[in-house]
C-alpha cells in the first residue's frame, strides 16, 4: 500500500513536471510564431500604409495637374485663335463678338475661372468676363475695362515665344493695392498673341480660381486624421491644418511662418529629393514636389514648385499599432489554454506510458501478492553475487523459509487466511533485512532470502528474529502465534552455484521443520 501511494505521488509529481515543462515548451513556441507572425504583420501594415500614401498621394497631384491642364488647354484654345487674331489686330466686331461667345462657352463649361480676358499690346482689357460668386458670368462693359499693363504677368509675356504659356505664383487675388477678401486664392495664366507678321498683338489671360485646387486635396484626402499640405516652393503654407497659417507671405506685416519652423526634420530632407518619406517622433511625412502648372503639352514660362505633403500623426500609427497588439495578445490568451491543455494530455499520456512500463516491469520480477520479488528475479540476483562474492572474498548466506500450516489454514480458514500469512512473512522480512539484502518469494509457501556480507551464523541471527516477529504477529492478528522454517547456509566451496546453495539451504529448512515437529510431539 505504502509503495502503491509513494508511486502515486512520484507519478503525480512527475505529470506536474513535464505538464510545466511541456507548458513552457508550447507557450515559446506560440510566443515565437505569435511574434513572426506579428514582426510581419506589423512590417505588412507600415508597407500597406506606405502603398497607400504613396498612392493617395500620387492620386492627388494626378488630379491637380489634370486640373490645370484644362486651364491651359482652354487658354490656348481662345488666345490662339483667328477670332482673337481679327478682334486684336483688325479690330472686327464680329469677330469680337465671336470670341466673347466663345470665351462665354468655356466660362459656362468650366466654373472655375474668377476672369476670362483679352488685352491688347497696350495692356488694355479688350474683352472681360467675371464669374461672380453666384457662378454667373458678367461681360464687363467697356468702360469699366482696365488696363493691365503694369501688371507682372503682362510685362512678362514680352520675352515668350508663340504658343508660350506664362504661370504666375499660387497667391492671393488683389484689387486695388489690397488683398480682396475673403481670400481669393488665384494663378494666373497668359500667353502672347502675335500676328501674321510675327508682332506683338495682345494676351490671353485667365484666372484660375485656387480654391478649387485646394478642394481637391480635401476631397482625396479620405483618411482620417490625416493632414494635408500644400506648400510653394519656399516651404509658405498654401493649404494648411490651420487656416491662420495659410498665405503669410502676401501680409509682410505678420510674422512669415513657413512649413519648416513647425516642422524643420521633414523640410531639410524634403529638400533633397523630389518624392519621399520622412519618419519623425511626430509620425510620417509622405511629400512629392512637383511644379504647379500645365504638363509637358504645353511650353511653360515660370513654373512655379510645390509641396504637397501628407502627414500620417504618430498617434494614429500607434493606435494601428495597438489594434494590432490587441489581436496578438487576444491570439494568446485564446491558444494558449489549449497548448497548456495539449502539454497536460502528453504529460499525462508520457507518465501513464511510463508508469504502464514500470508496473509491467516491476510485474516481471516481483511477486503480485507479497510485493517481494519473485523466483527469476532473485536467482538472476544471487548469481551476481555469488560472482562477485568470489571476487571481493566477502561472505554471502542464503535462507529458504518455509511457512507452516498453510495448506491447513487454507482448506479451515480459506484463502484470504492463508494469503495472511504469506504476506505477514513479507512484511517482518521487509522489517527485519538490511538495505543490500535480497528477499524472494519463489514458490505457494516458499522464500528466499540472500545476505550480502554476512555468514551463515548472521544469517541464522536474522532469521530468529524474523521467526519471533512472525510469532508475534500472528499472536495479535489471530490469536494464535504463526510459525515458519527456515534453513541458512552460506557461500563455502568453489563448486557452490545458485542451485547448491539454495538446494543446501533447503535440505537444512527442511531439517530444521523435522526439529520443530518432533519438539511438538510429546
Amino acid at each position: 500500500m505504502y509503495r502503491d501511494d509513494h508511486q502515486e505521488a512520484n507519478l503525480t509529481s512527475a505529470k506536474y513536471k513535464k505538464s510545466m515543462l511541456y507548458s513552457l515548451l508550447l507557450l515559446l513556441f506560440l510566443s515565437a510564431v505569435l511574434a513572426i507572425v506579428y514582426l510581419t504583420s506589423s512590417n505588412n501594415i507600415a508597407k500597406q500604409r506606405e502603398m497607400r500614401q504613396y498612392a493617395e498621394l500620387g492620386n492627388m497631384q494626378a488630379s491637380l495637374l489634370a486640373e490645370l491642364n484644362i486651364v491651359g488647354t482652354d487658354l490656348a484654345y481662345y488666345a490662339h485663335s483667328e477670332l482673337a487674331i481679327s478682334t486684336l489686330q483688325d479690330k472686327e466686331p464680329q469677330a469680337k463678338r465671336y470670341l466673347t461667345s466663345l470665351m462665354f462657352q468655356i466660362g459656362n463649361l468650366y466654373k472655375h475661372y474668377d476672369q476670362i480676358r483679352l488685352l491688347n499690346d497696350e495692356g488694355d482689357e479688350v474683352i472681360r468676363i467675371d464669374q461672380l460668386r453666384d457662378d454667373s458670368l458678367y461681360l464687363v462693359p467697356d468702360e469699366a475695362l482696365q488696363n493691365k499693363a503694369d501688371r507682372y504677368y503682362f510685362r512678362e509675356l514680352a520675352g515668350l515665344r508663340p504658343q508660350e504659356i506664362y504661370a504666375s505664383p499660387f497667391d492671393l487675388n488683389v484689387e486695388h493695392g489690397e488683398v480682396e477678401l475673403p481670400f481669393k486664392p488665384t494663378i494666373r495664366f497668359a500667353t502672347p498673341i502675335y500676328g501674321p507678321a510675327g508682332d506683338f498683338i495682345g494676351a490671353g489671360v485667365i484666372n484660375y480660381q485656387g480654391k478649387d485646387l485646394l478642394q481637391i486635396i480635401e476631397a482625396l484626402n479620405v483618411h482620417e486624421h490625416d493632414k494635408a499640405y500644400l506648400l510653394n516652393g519656399k516651404g509658405f503654407y498654401l493649404m494648411a491644418d490651420q487656416a491662420d497659417k495659410e498665405w503669410r507671405f502676401m501680409f509682410p506685416e505678420r510674422e512669415q511662418l513657413k512649413f519648416g519652423d513647425d516642422h524643420p526634420v521633414a523640410w531639410r530632407k524634403m529638400q533633397q529629393a523630389e518624392l519621399g518619406k520622412v519618419v519623425t517622433d511626430d509620425g510620417e511625412y509622405y511629400f512629392s514636389r512637383f511644379q504647379l502648372a500645365p504638363d509637358s503639352l504645353f511650353t511653360i514660362v515660370n513654373k512655379e514648385s510645390a509641396y504637397l505633403v501628407m502627414f500620417v500623426p504618430e498617434s494614429k500609427i500607434q493606435a494601428t499599432q495597438q489594434n494590432l497588439n490587441n489581436s496578438a495578445l487576444i491570439a494568446f490568451l485564446l491558444v494558449s489554454p489549449m497548448f497548456v491543455f495539449l502539454a497536460y494530455k502528453l504529460a499525462s499520456a508520457q507518465v501513464e506510458q511510463q508508469r504502464l512500463f514500470s508496473q509491467l516491469t516491476f510485474d516481471a520480477r516481483h511477486d503480485a501478492l507479497t510485493g517481494l520479488y519473485n523466483r527469476s528475479a532473485i536467482i538472476e540476483y544471487l548469481g551476481k553475487n555469488i560472482s562477485q562474492s568470489r571476487r571481493q572474498k566477502s561472505d554471502l548466506a542464503v535462507s529458504f523459509i518455509d511457512v507452516n500450516d498453510l495448506k491447513r489454514t487454507n482448506d479451515l480458514h480459506g484463502h484470504e487466511a492463508g494469503d495472511d500469512l504469506l504476506r505477514g512473512v513479507a512484511e517482518v522480512i521487509n522489517m527485519s533485512i538490511r538495505n543490500g539484502d535480497f528477499a524472494a518469494r519463489i514458490g505457494g509457501d516458499e522464500f528466499l532470502i540472500v545476505f550480502v556480507d554476512c555468514d551463515g551464523r548472521c544469517a541464522n541471527d536474522i532469521m530468529e528474529r524474523i521467526q519471533a516477529a512472525y510469532g508475534v504477529m500472528g499472536l495479535g492478528k489471530t490469536g494464535k502465534a504463526w510459525s515458519l522454517s527456515f534453513g541458512c547456509t552460506q557461500l563455502l566451496h568453489e563448486t557452490d552455484d545458485v542451485d547448491s546453495i539454495i538446494e543446501r539451504a533447503d535440505s537444512l529448512m527442511y531439517e530444521h521443520k523435522m526439529g520443530q515437529k518432533n519438539q511438538q510431539m510429546p
